[in-house]
């Protein structure tokens, strides 16, 4: 990629993956102020080094480093399973407060996501689809399969992250009976 292709950060604009050929003004409910995150950064060497993300206002670091099958070092969490990562912790936790408010007798719900990636025809990589797979026992999905399909479609419809991954790749919801 020559220098003059490489994005310079000048007129920056929200991101477009949703198609839309402009940007659309946001707007908010009167009254409702945006509630913002933060997360920072920094990397140590070139393609084969590694980083650290800092989160917000707590002492969190997390290492990370190139997937090893993408030609990174492959000594810590890779942005693609960083991505899987936010999906999982948001869909879980969206799905613990439904299951709650279903009053579904599931103290420990679990999920695994797995992400696949494809060439990008426009160069390099992408992802290509996520599946979020809901682990539920046997014994509860013979005693309350309605109400444990109900929570999943309730967390799936409000779980922020995954609506935004959406946005750009497939995301599916599979009951995985353990």
């Amino acid at each position: 990629m020559a220098d003059a292709e490489i994005p310079s950060g000048k007129n920056v604009r929200d991101s477009q993956a949703d198609g839309s050929a402009r940007t659309r003004a946001r707007e908010e409910p009167a009254g409702e102020p945006e509630i913002l995150f933060h997360a920072s950064a920094i990397w140590t060497g070139d393609a084969t080094g590694s980083g650290e993300l800092r989160f917000g206002e707590s002492a969190l670091a997390i290492p990370f480093s190139g997937a090893a099958a993408l030609g990174g070092a492959g000594e810590a969490a890779n942005p693609e399973e960083l991505l899987l990562g936010a999906t999982a912790a948001c869909f879980i936790n969206t799905w613990a407060i439904f299951i709650r408010k279903l009053q579904i007798d599931y103290g420990e719900p679990a999920i695994r996501a797995t992400g696949t990636l494809g060439k990008d025809p426009a160069g390099g990589y992408r992802m290509t689809g996520i599946v979020i797979h809901a682990q539920v026992p046997e014994s509860l999905l013979a005693a309350d399969r309605p109400k444990i399909e109900k929570s999943l479609a309730l967390a799936e419809k409000y779980c922020i992250i995954s609506k935004v991954a959406r946005a750009a790749v497939p995301v599916k919801v599979e009951i995985e009976p353990v």
